[in-house]
């Protein structure tokens, strides 16, 4: 083989790794605040994945179905009088949230590499602190997702997801990502209703209302 096609290969490859959200620590085209991302697992899991790129654990995804994707809540920049399941209110954060992402706390948070210190008691907060980005990523069932939907007539569940908490808006990613997952009929049209979700009515003690004042 020819050297410009072995050079094109490995910048192929590169590519496909940079682009890739595999592994803690994975290389990203980003160098600055948080990325996310989804992949469908086939069996009616999906895999959501966030790069952090700063010095800080808060900035914390939530997700939804597509029954679910009410425009007016998802892009509520204050907590409407009354909403619909799965969205609610969240101590300290004044719009609408939806699920959390895991099956059970602790949920998806970003996450930092060894040795870098967090953002607070006295250390300034940085948003490139880990410019290769540090991974870290949790699966949900759409199955056993309080108030799931039926799957659709080809046995996939829609669902959506982003980073619209933390303590800088220009560092999270609040644009709300699609993502179709397959395997969720074990009937065309099947699915189930019943069980837990990633998401519960609260963060516990932990409280975010710093991070938007």
């Amino acid at each position: 083989m020819k050297r410009s096609a072995i050079t094109g290969l490995c910048a192929a490859a590169a590519a496909m790794v940079v682009a890739s959200f595999a592994g803690a620590g994975a290389a990203s085209a980003a160098t600055k605040g948080t990325e996310i991302g989804g992949a469908n697992n086939g069996n009616c899991t999906a895999t959501i994945t966030e790069i952090n790129h700063t010095n800080s654990t808060s900035y914390q995804p939530d997700w939804w179905f597509e029954q679910e994707n009410d425009v007016a809540l998802v892009n509520a920049t204050q907590l409407p009088a009354s909403m619909p399941a799965p969205w609610r209110a969240v101590n300290g954060i004044p719009w609408p949230i939806a699920r959390w992402v895991g099956a059970e706390s602790p949920y998806l948070t970003s996450g930092l590499a060894p040795g870098i210190l967090p953002w607070g008691s006295g250390n300034p907060y940085n948003g490139s602190a880990q410019p290769e980005g540090f991974v870290t990523e949790r699966s949900i069932d759409l199955k056993t997702a309080v108030d799931a939907p039926p799957a659709s007539a080809d046995g996939t569940k829609t669902i959506w997801f982003r980073i619209r908490t933390g303590p800088q808006t220009a560092d999270r990613a609040p644009t709300p990502q699609q993502l179709v997952v397959t395997g969720c009929g074990e009937t065309p049209g099947g699915g189930s209703t019943s069980g837990s979700s990633g998401g519960g009515s609260s963060i516990g003690p932990f409280d975010l209302g710093a991070l938007f004042n």
